[in-house]
């Protein structure tokens, strides 16, 4: 396992990271047995990195998470996020000061521990610019303060929006989802200079284009529109015709960003778990990817609208359901 250090915070992290939105049963059901004995083989294997949230499965990835990390709190780099609590724009969200503190007090106690590592707003598409900056990481300032978190940062989707808060805010890390990988590269051009040049750390999400890019294909709450899930599903079809996983080159392209701290991999099982392992030294059929490039470029770079109008995207495309 490689490490890497994220950003200026000093925290050696491992390339691979374990995203814990499948402890949440976002990604269909598991037992609590099967997401600790995941959790535990990870640390095992040298990944370190463990990001969750309270939205995913409401709660249920960090108390599992929290039950799993029992006597190896120790051993791990511990990121979740506030802001978040479920689906609606209009009831899903809470970016004000009381609320980042009071979902932050929740946390810990779900999570078993007296600190985080890294604490971010999560998805602040969806909020209010004004209250995300005024009162949201305010919020994470004060938290900072009181040592209850170490290291901070935002998230969410559009990209444009995370570049303006990148180069205004006083933050730590940045989280992208969806912005690297066999659909979407943008992340390089729009958000990685910023990154860059205040030193911040950058974690990558959803390499998978959060399903999209796998045989499965995605659940039906996925919200990118038909172009790019039925583009994805043709280049699954060609994935299978050469014997090869697309979910497995998406993740072995992605890895190879040398801008990115962190990329997340949302294993479900510890079946999946050990397949994603075995990518780190499993060497790139280019000429298949070159392949699947192709059939892939209609959709590539194509994204669609997610929060407040006013953060959309510049062309993104409504949401197909």
């Amino acid at each position: 396992m490689e490490y890497r250090t994220l950003g200026k915070t000093g925290l050696r992290v491992s390339q691979m990271g374990f995203g814990c939105v499948s402890l949440g049963n976002e990604y269909g059901a598991l037992s609590d047995d099967e997401g600790t004995r995941t959790v535990l083989a990870a640390i095992d294997h040298g990944i370190n990195f463990f990001d969750t949230s309270p939205y995913y499965g409401r709660t249920l990835s960090e108390s599992r998470l929290g039950t799993a990390l029992r006597g190896r709190r120790h051993e791990v780099v511990l990121a979740t996020k506030g802001g978040r609590f479920d689906a609606p724009l209009e009831t899903g969200f809470d970016f004000s000061y009381n609320g980042i503190i009071t979902m932050c007090e929740a946390s810990l106690r779900r999570l078993q521990t007296d600190y985080f590592d890294v604490y971010q707003l999560h998805d602040i598409e969806f909020g209010d610019k004004e209250q995300v900056v005024n009162e949201g990481i305010r919020a994470l300032h004060d938290l900072q303060q009181v040592g209850k978190v170490r290291f901070i940062g935002v998230t969410g989707y559009p990209l444009p929006l995370l570049r303006a808060m990148v180069e205004t805010q006083t933050l730590d890390v940045t989280l992208s989802y969806c912005h690297y990988n066999l659909l979407n590269q943008q992340l390089n051009e729009v958000l990685v200079p910023a990154v860059q040049a205040r030193g911040l750390g950058l974690i990558n999400a959803s390499v998978t284009h959060m399903g999209i890019l796998t045989d499965q294909g995605p659940q039906d709450w996925h919200p990118a529109p038909r172009v790019i899930k039925e583009t994805a599903v043709r280049a699954a079809a060609y994935c299978r015709e050469q014997g090869v996983s697309l979910a497995q080159l998406t993740i072995q392209f992605a890895l190879q960003n040398p801008h990115v701290d962190v990329t997340l991999l949302g294993a479900r099982t510890h079946a999946e778990l050990m397949s994603s392992l075995a990518l780190l030294d499993a060497p790139l059929d280019t000429a298949i990817l070159a392949d699947v490039q192709e059939i892939l470029r209609p959709a590539v770079n194509l994204s669609w609208e997610s929060g407040r109008p006013e953060h959309f995207e510049p062309g993104a495309l409504a949401q197909e359901r």
